[in-house]
Order: structure tokens, then C-alpha cells, then sequence
């Protein structure tokens, strides 16, 4: 099902521990290191790990972004050069992880979800950040460069992130993976449109099959998308450390986009239960008008099929048991009684308005 963390770890196993997940298939990292001061900005692709440790020691500023899902020894590494907590990494190298923010003794570690959409599906995308007092290195399970707006907005000069302090850059990264949301919202959107006008127009058992799945998306996007807005209201606490209070400002800007688009979370997601009773409205209308259908014509023809029961059965025309038999008009009096019949049933009918 959409949204639920399938893990493998035995119970009982010791916290922090780097095992229970299914192998991925490329497990090759890309690393950007970006280093920067309000004069001065350096940005390096593919990197080595014992560069961006050397760099985490530097005077300036520090992100290093690292693209794509480590093996358990390489997180492990990473965790030893960068001095990343356990725990933390645990939640990395499982991904799937609910939204949160966890603090541990001089760093900060938040999760969050960059989920797409794709054939109806929710399928959920990890970011993990990292952050302390002058540095921010931050995990996304894919390896497309989600963070280039970021880090061209780095290289512009007088822009607020060179000229802020480490905080703003997390908050530039969270208000980008929220705000990556709203071309989601639209693609859902448009699915939805074309669910509704198939649901009105010509529905057929695919299209049940299709709004079930998007609206089981949305369940899971909901939930996904509640436990972010609880995060980003989480690092606007006065207790979260190295954030400072002129960056809550700006927080709150990204908490007000969060709301937004669990607001539109919910609208769809009514929408869907109104198409699914659309559906089952049609499909109940169908089967009335098919056993509206066969009762008239059983209305019809019930009378008639008791006229020629009556006049099929075996007694004896010369004695007069049916005299009607024996009658130079008898057939043609059988048919004039089948006319009277079916139109009176008919003008009945309709005066009624039940046809």
C-alpha cells in the first residue's frame, strides 16, 4: 500500500544499525560541494569525501549535497567523516521516513518527502538535511539536481543566502522541497479533471480502478503532507539551535505554503469520494434503466402471454367448451383484444409518467 515503510530489521536489533533494507540498484553518489562567503562563492561537482571533510572545517559556509541511495558501508563512512549522528543515518539509509526534525548534541537533522506522481501513483522521495553551526549537508534518495535553483541563487551575488548565515540555507531548501509540491498538486489536478469527465461521459471499469488508485495517492499524500507542515512549524520553535529569529520569518512564508497545499490535499481528495459516487451513481442508474427496461416489456407482454395461454389450451371447440374457436371472427377478435390491451397499458403508462 502507498505511504507504508516495509522495513526487514529483526526486532530487538541495537538502534543505529545500518541493515534490513533491499539492495538498490545503483548505489553510486554524486557529490556537489558548495562553499561560500558574502564575497566569494566555490562550487565543485563530483567531489571526493575527504575533500568536502576538509572543507567542513573551512571558515565559510559549507553544503554538500550528495545525490542518490548509499549502501549501508558507504553511509557508514559518511557518517564517520561528516560525524553524522546513528540514528540519523538510520533514517537516511531506510528512507520512507515520516517528516520530522530531531536534534542531537550540535546538529540538527530533518526529514522530508519529495514524492512524484506517476501513472496514478504516489511514489515517495526521500531529503534528508543535515545542518550546524556553519555547514548543511543534505541526502535526496534521486539523483536529479532538485537543488540547482538553490544553488544558482548562491552564486548570484548580494543574494540573501550569501549574505545570511547557514540558517537561511536551510530554509531555502525546505521552502524548495515544499514548494515542489505545487506542480504535484497540478498534475493531480489535471488527472482528476480527466477522471471527472470520463466518470460523466463513457465510464468503464478502468475508470473505478483509476479513481480508487487516485484516491488512495491522495490518502497517502495527506499523510505525507501533514507531517511536513508539523516539521517546518517544528523548526520554527525558538528552541531548534542555529536558527535565528529573522529566518523565522521567512519560516513562516513556508509553513503558510505547507497549509496551502494540504488545503488542496483535502480538496482532491473529497473530490475523489464525489467522483466514486459519481460512478456508483451511474452505474445504479444503468441497471435501473435496464430493469425499468424489461419490466415494461414484461408489463406488455404478460397479458398477452395469458391470452394465448388461455386460447392454447385442449377443449373441445364442437360442443361449445370454447365457442370463440368455432367464430368466423375468433382470430381476428384474439388480435383486436391484443391491440386494446397493449394500447391501454401504453396510454396507462404514460399518463403516469413512468415512460
Amino acid at each position: 500500500m502507498d505511504g507504508i515503510i516495509h522495513r526487514h530489521t529483526k526486532p530487538g536489533t541495537a538502534p543505529g544499525t545500518l541493515a534490513g533494507r533491499a539492495p538498490v540498484p545503483d548505489e553510486a553518489l554524486d557529490f556537489t560541494l558548495v562553499e561560500y562567503t558574502p564575497d566569494d562563492v566555490q562550487v565543485v561537482h563530483g567531489v571526493e569525501v575527504d575533500e568536502c571533510r576538509f572543507h567542513l572545517g573551512t571558515p565559510g559556509h559549507t553544503w554538500i549535497d550528495v545525490a542518490g541511495r548509499p549502501s549501508s558501508e558507504m553511509l557508514r563512512n559518511l557518517g564517520m567523516a561528516f560525524n553524522l549522528h546513528p540514528l540519523a543515518l538510520e533514517d537516511v539509509f531506510h528512507a520512507n521516513q515520516r517528516s520530522k526534525i530531531d536534534l542531537y548534541e550540535g546538529q540538527g537533522f530533518i526529514v522530508l518527502n519529495d514524492p512524484i506522481y506517476e501513472d496514478g501513483a504516489l511514489l515517495s522521495r526521500q531529503v534528508s538535511i543535515f545542518f550546524g553551526d556553519n555547514y548543511v549537508i543534505s541526502f535526496h534518495d534521486h539523483k536529479v539536481d532538485i537543488f540547482k535553483p538553490v544553488r544558482d541563487r548562491i552564486q548570484t551575488a548580494g543574494s540573501r543566502l550569501r549574505i545570511f548565515g547557514i540558517d537561511y540555507l536551510v530554509y531555502a531548501l525546505i521552502d524548495l522541497v515544499v514548494d515542489r509540491k505545487f506542480p504535484l498538486i497540478e498534475a493531480v489536478s489535471n488527472h482528476l479533471e480527466q477522471l471527472e469527465d470520463e466518470a460523466l461521459e463513457r465510464p468503464t471499469q478502468d475508470t473505478l480502478y483509476h479513481i480508487h488508485q487516485a484516491r488512495r495517492a491522495l490518502v497517502a499524500f495527506h499523510r505525507i503532507q501533514w507531517a511536513e507542515r508539523e516539521t517546518v512549524l517544528a523548526v520554527m520553535r525558538p528552541d531548534v539551535p542555529f536558527i535565528m529569529p529573522e529566518t523565522r520569518t521567512y519560516l513562516r512564508d513556508c509553513f503558510d505554503h505547507a497549509v496551502a497545499v494540504l488545503d488542496l490535499v483535502e480538496s482532491y481528495r473529497e473530490m475523489t469520494n464525489s467522483l466514486m459516487e459519481v460512478y456508483l451513481m451511474d452505474s445504479s442508474n444503468r441497471m435501473s434503466e435496464v430493469m425499468k427496461t424489461m419490466a415494461i416489456i414484461t408489463v406488455f407482454f404478460m397479458p398477452l402471454s395469458f391470452l394465448a395461454g388461455i386460447y392454447g389450451m385442449n377443449f373441445e371447440r364442437d360442443v361449445g367448451n370454447m365457442p370463440e374457436l368455432g367464430w368466423q371472427y375468433g382470430y381476428y377478435f384474439f388480435w383486436f383484444m391484443v391491440v386494446v390491451i397493449v394500447g391501454s397499458i401504453f396510454f396507462w403508462l404514460k399518463r403516469k409518467r413512468w415512460i
